[in-house]
């Protein structure tokens, strides 16, 4: 799942404490308001296995295992563990007998990657300072942005649409906006839409004290989906507001104006060193005219890399259960005393029987292996059914999903099958996890969700088809599968806007009825302890073979499942 932007950075860099030994053999800690450790038998590595046409926690596990292993590297979008894990999963499609549909008679279909790199030269000149790059300015977007002696004026707040700029006072001028501390402004801020008048020369945003780690995120070398290029923008830490206006931040109203700005913010954009693909096949339909039409299983194969340096493993594992049980979305979280000495005895525990494991690889075994493989299970076991379902079944393994959905947006604004076409769309992000030792989530006024034997999280499953989520609670009653569904992350105005964050969305702005399953967060997302041994395989086969189940039914349905809720503009800002 999508990392929210104010915890990139934050999330990963994670103490190290000491040398201490595997979590497998970890004590049941003593509790200062945190969950019991979960015990886990499983091996660090294992010998792979052929899979078969039902599906298994043999299958499951052989598969994540590869898919989520150090050689992996971390499956970043536009790097070679990318490559190595979507030339497995199209290997994988091929020997099912799955049918190419991606470009050009293969199972790929690739997306336009550039790299981009900031020149370290990059000046900015704020009424005759200078400003340091990284730390007080950065700039997003794929073009260089070279201006003399700027006027600049105060735009007002990011999302604010009563205070506006005219065209007029924003002619030929850099607007700055400042922009509250939170996630939909953030993005707003980092998106393509239009955010100041058309008239002015280049936008730039304030960006909060507490936003100041991320200046540094911002310059670092990253790669870049091209598409519709929007303008470049600038972002300045409201530090350097002194310099920018003669009066504080509260003080300032649309129009003011700001102090001149000389600025050449350098951006290298190239061809990416290795391409960014999603991978596309299909098992065709058993019925001549409804397998002209398609219900689509996904997930997403990447996930975010690996570190600069290496860091102890069983010490983050401790201390993000201890201090952050939602792991990435924890990320402010640093611990108290109390925290620290519950931590430092369980280590000192731990280092009396193994060695510490030094872990640089964001391994991603339930972000998203486990959706992955999910999906390849589903499709093996539906490739081998005597009886096909009468629709045709649309596999994709989306990439760039940690990016901001890329791979789900490229495919659906250049589907490889006619987008009106595809009835529903069920997608599986992190569907290992889910006990009770998991913190999942939290409610929408506050309070903790906690995982169990039967829990599993809907989201989006009736916002635009009722018919659709009353499907999907009817297979797991008539299935038996005995699942207790959590709605709690789809309320409306969910501050985790989680219906937004993950690829079943790219799919429901263009009227496509959608469920996203997944047991939710835990302590290990987007951590270095994300690994294959700590996933609940049993759970996730129950998982698989109810999303198995729900697409066969659709699958089958004479009809499609009937859009009766608010339908979505896909040029539309998402909000849950």
């Amino acid at each position: 799942m999508i990392t929210r932007l104010v915890a990139v950075g934050a999330a990963v860099l994670l103490p190290t404490f000491a040398s201490v030994a595997s979590a497998q053999d970890a004590p049941k800690p003593t509790t200062v308001g945190a969950a019991t450790a979960p015990a886990t038998p499983l091996p660090l590595k294992l010998d792979p296995k052929p899979t078969k046409g039902a599906i298994s926690v043999e299958d499951l596990m052989t598969r994540l295992y590869v898919f989520a292993d150090d050689s992996m590297m971390g499956r970043d979008a536009g790097t070679l563990g990318s490559v190595k894990a979507t030339e497995y999963l199209a290997a994988e499609a091929k020997r099912i007998g799955l049918v190419p549909a991606g470009d050009n008679g293969t199972y790929f279909q690739t997306l336009p990657l550039k790299s981009r790199k900031i020149d370290p030269l990059s000046t900015a000149f704020v009424g005759g300072a200078s400003l340091k790059l990284g730390v007080e300015f950065a700039i997003v977007g794929n073009r260089t942005i070279n201006a003399q002696d700027l006027e600049t004026v105060y735009g007002g707040v990011i999302g604010d649409t009563v205070n506006r700029l005219t065209p007029e006072q924003a002619a030929g001028k850099l607007v700055l906006l400042s922009m509250p501390l939170s996630q939909r402004a953030l993005n707003t801020a980092m998106g393509p839409d239009a955010i100041a008048p058309s008239t002015a020369a280049a936008v730039g945003v304030l960006l909060p004290p507490q936003a100041r780690t991320f200046m540094g995120f911002l310059t670092n070398p990253s790669v870049t989906l091209v598409q519709e290029e929007p303008p470049s923008r600038l972002f300045f830490l409201a530090d350097s507001l002194v310099k920018l206006f003669p009066k504080p931040l509260t003080s300032l109203v649309v129009g003011d104006a700001g102090a001149k700005v000389s600025v050449n913010a350098i951006v290298d954009v190239k061809d990416a060193p290795f391409p960014a693909r999603n991978v596309v096949g299909i098992l065709p339909g058993s019925d001549p005219k409804l397998k002209n039409t398609y219900v689509a299983v996904g997930a997403h194969s990447d996930h975010v890399g690996m570190t600069r340096k290496a860091l102890d493993h069983d010490s983050i594992l401790v201390f993000n259960r201890i201090v952050r049980p939602g792991g990435a979305e924890d990320g402010n979280k640093m611990g108290n005393a109390a925290q620290f000495e519950q931590i430092n005895a369980e280590l000192a525990e731990i280092r009396k029987t193994r060695p510490a494991r030094a872990d640089s690889v964001f391994n991603g075994a339930d972000d998203d292996g486990s959706g992955s493989v999910a999906v390849l299970e589903i499709a093996e076991y539906m490739a081998s059914m005597k009886t096909k379902p009468k629709r045709s079944t649309l596999f994709v393994w989306h990439v760039g999903e940690e990016k901001g959905l890329w791979g789900s947006a490229y495919f659906t604004e250049h589907p490889t099958v006619v987008r009106d076409s595809i009835v529903a769309q069920l997608n599986m992000d992190m569907v290992g996890r889910g006990a009770n030792t998991d913190q999942t989530g939290m409610s929408a006024d506050g309070k903790e969700l906690r995982g169990g034997p039967d829990y599993l999280q809907l989201v989006g499953s009736r916002r635009l088809s009722t018919e659709l989520g009353d499907l999907v609670e009817r297979v797991n009653v008539s299935k038996k599968y005995g699942f207790s569904f959590d709605y709690a992350m789809d309320a409306n105005g969910h501050p985790m806007n989680i219906y937004c964050r993950s690829d079943h969305y790219e799919y429901a702005k263009w009227n496509i009825p959608v469920t996203f399953f997944t047991t939710g967060g835990h302590s290990a997302y987007h951590q270095l302890t994300d690994e294959p041994q700590y996933i609940d395989y049993p759970h996730m086969l129950r998982v698989s073979k109810l999303v198995a189940d729900i697409a066969t039914e659709v699958g089958n349905g004479v009809k499609r499942p009937v859009v009766d809720g608010a339908k979505m503009d896909p040029k539309g800002t998402c909000k849950q």
